[in-house]
């Protein structure tokens, strides 16, 4: 049991985390830049995301934990991210991405992957539009803070947000009770009107549409399921992790 609760203090313990400048504060969310830096990341696709979560945090966390080609363990970092890029219909699978920042010390030559299905992504500078909400989340949960934090973005008539793509960010272990932080990213478009990463449009019947902006109308955004048990879940798999050092 020691060794279980040092390896889990080692992954969540006070971590470095993403730096970022705000840009300007508005009454319900934050304009936020992000500079370029390096992120250890592993992609999946499903249905639904809530099947995905354990495999992809398993994937990273046995990566900073020394599979690696340098077999070297790596500072755990924070937050935790996932780059959700919806499916164009209800029976399509959804792209999933979920990244760990890699630390500092790291950041020029970060350890080469020994799982080929493990790769560092270059994320360019970033800015983002996001608040922060807190406790546990759940489907219902998710879809009201996307749903509220789009509006809010739309009253302010912010240019050029990206509404076809998002992120979903965590910054605690799942056995953290109280003073949880939880956010939703809309990406801005660069000034030249690209979005700073791969960006698919859905055809719909009345031409291009933005995905996750239909799907807030309809109520069907695609969520990050991460409630209670996928939290229990993933506190599961490190502790599988931890009994096999």
């Amino acid at each position: 049991m020691a060794g279980i609760i040092k390896g889990i203090k080692a992954a969540f313990g006070d971590v470095e985390m993403a730096p970022y400048t705000i840009i300007v504060e508005r009454g319900g969310y934050e304009e936020r830049l992000y500079p370029a830096r390096k992120w250890a990341c592993t992609k999946m696709k499903g249905m639904d995301q809530s099947s995905l979560i354990s495999p992809m945090f398993r994937k990273l966390f046995n990566y900073i934990s020394g599979k690696n080609e340098p077999n070297i363990r790596i500072d755990m970092t924070s937050p935790v991210t996932t780059y959700v890029e919806p499916s164009a219909g209800p029976t399509c699978e959804s792209t999933f991405t979920m990244g760990f920042l890699v630390p500092e010390e790291h950041q020029n030559l970060p350890p080469p992957p020994s799982d080929k299905s493990i790769f560092i992504e270059e994320r360019p500078t970033l800015t983002v539009y996001t608040r922060r909400f807190g406790g546990y989340t759940s489907d219902d949960i998710i879809l009201k803070e996307a749903r509220d934090l789009a509006e809010e973005i739309q009253k302010q008539n912010e240019p050029s947000v990206n509404f076809d793509q998002y992120y979903i960010v965590g910054y605690d272990p799942p056995f953290k009770l109280f003073g949880r932080r939880n956010e939703i990213w809309f990406v801005k478009n660069t000034d030249n009107g690209e979005f700073p990463r791969e960006q698919g449009k859905a055809e719909t019947a009345n031409g291009t549409e933005s995905v996750i902006t239909e799907n807030i109308k309809n109520g069907n955004v695609v969520q990050q399921d991460v409630e209670v048990n996928s939290e229990a879940a993933i506190l599961q798999e490190i502790e599988d992790l931890e009994l096999k050092d």
